[in-house]
């Protein structure tokens, strides 16, 4: 459960790391990591921070049903 843990920490990195680029390349318009529209990267975002939800609540449902 704590390699699981740090999987999900791993992806709420990205995505931050992804939102900021996002949010970056709307200010300034410059491309990065090769993506064409802006939404590639809020995409991006937001399947990561789904991924990371979905652990931590498999981790925490499955902490509860233990007790």
């Amino acid at each position: 459960m704590k390699a699981l843990k740090w999987v999900a920490f791993v992806s709420v990195a990205i995505g931050i790391v992804l939102l900021f680029i996002g949010v970056g390349y709307g200010i300034t318009l410059k491309h990065k990591l090769q993506a064409i529209y802006i939404i590639s990267y809020f995409l991006g975002a937001i399947s990561f921070f789904l991924v990371s939800t979905v652990i931590l609540l498999y981790v925490n449902l499955s902490k509860k049903k233990a007790e």
